[in-house]
């Protein structure tokens, strides 16, 4: 379908029927993660303000020199959030190390672990959207979560948020060949689902990710939810060759387009209405904390082309070991979740 076929935002009176036609014919949905389920951007500025009085209360920390080494991190960490040369663990500990001022750098490890249990209770999925996921499965639509990121960084996202259980596909760049907008990543996952592209819906924040690949992997329709709804947002369409077919102030929208959710009694709770669905990826997607994630990617899964890749990426890998204390090896920030954030943060 050509990006022009609907305007950005409601569809206009001439197209209304055939839109609701496309809406109708949609089985899949297919989600981004950061700054579209979660609430990356805003989940870690969050995390790092309150931190810093942390930083202040209980470590003794100067006003200024607690938001300066806060500041510092997240800035870092934005930039290069992954070191494929090392563990999440051990590159986070080192760029907070590099983050605080020379009198309390001995602290890195004692920060690092306070710093990430505040993210992730910033970046849970909000309620409402948990709802929404559970009563698009009850619906009977099929669910990717399709990110761009560095592997273990996104894994260990999925397994701390806990959001495995509502997706039949989760699909990762870094485990594959493809990032998005690469078309072939979401073919993955039609391929995976059984479903047809132009039955699938791609629902992201990036017009250069999730947008233009939508249109490239010609899916049914596209939804943009924008960081920003500033007037701003909508102007910067204007020179956009690959525009959403709907822009979106945030994903419970999605229940005026799909009549279907309406209809469907609400859920009671994620742990009674929640089915395991099941995950593909091209890694052991193991994090940093040890905890690991079912792969579909294995002999007799039917899915021999990505247990192909699985194997040649496997026999690639050397990752080079790191010692405590030791110097950190060189930056590899490569296909980094940075697309999905700024250095202007705070």
């Amino acid at each position: 379908m050509a990006a022009s076929k609907f305007p950005c935002g409601k569809p206009a009176i001439a197209t209304h029927s055939h839109f609701d036609a496309t809406c109708a014919k949609i089985r899949a949905f297919y989600f981004d993660l950061d700054n579209t389920l979660i609430p990356t951007r805003t989940g870690d500025s969050k995390a790092i303000r309150k931190l810093a009085d942390v930083l202040e209360n209980q470590y003794q920390f100067s006003k200024d020199d607690a938001a300066q080494a806060t500041q510092n991190f997240l800035k870092a960490f934005r930039r290069c959030p992954d070191n494929s040369q090392t563990s999440l663990d051990s590159w986070r500990t080192h760029l907070w190390r590099e983050s605080l001022p020379a009198r309390h750098k001995h602290l890195a490890e004692q920060i690092y672990p306070q710093w990430l249990k505040l993210r992730y209770r910033y970046l849970a999925v909000p309620a409402d959207y948990v709802q929404l996921l559970l009563r698009m499965r009850q619906a009977g639509y099929a669910l990717a979560l399709i990110t761009n990121g560095p592997s273990n960084a996104q894994w260990e996202k999925v397994s701390k948020l806990h959001v495995r259980g509502y997706f039949d596909c989760v699909l990762v760049s870094s485990d594959l060949p493809w990032e998005k907008p690469h078309p072939e990543i979401f073919n993955a996952a039609c391929y995976f689902l059984n479903v047809k592209a132009e039955e699938c819906a791609m629902i992201g924040d990036k017009l250069e990710t999730d947008i233009m690949g939508g249109h490239l992997a010609q899916l049914g329709l596209t939804f943009w939810t924008p960081l920003s709804n500033s007037s701003s947002a909508s102007q910067s369409l204007e020179d956009v060759e690959y525009k959403p077919h709907v822009k979106l102030s945030n994903l419970l929208e999605l229940y005026k387009y799909f009549p279907r959710l309406n209809a469907i009694a609400p859920p009671d709770t994620p742990s009674t209405s929640r089915r395991r669905g099941s995950h593909m990826s091209a890694s052991s997607q193991s994090s940093h904390s040890g905890s690991s994630s079912s792969t579909s990617c294995e002999p007799g899964s039917g899915h021999g082309y990505l247990y192909h890749l699985h194997q040649q990426q496997q026999q690639q890998q050397r990752p080079r070991p790191y010692r405590r204390g030791a110097s950190m090896p060189a930056m590899d920030c490569s296909n980094s979740e940075a697309e999905n954030s700024c250095d202007s943060f705070l």
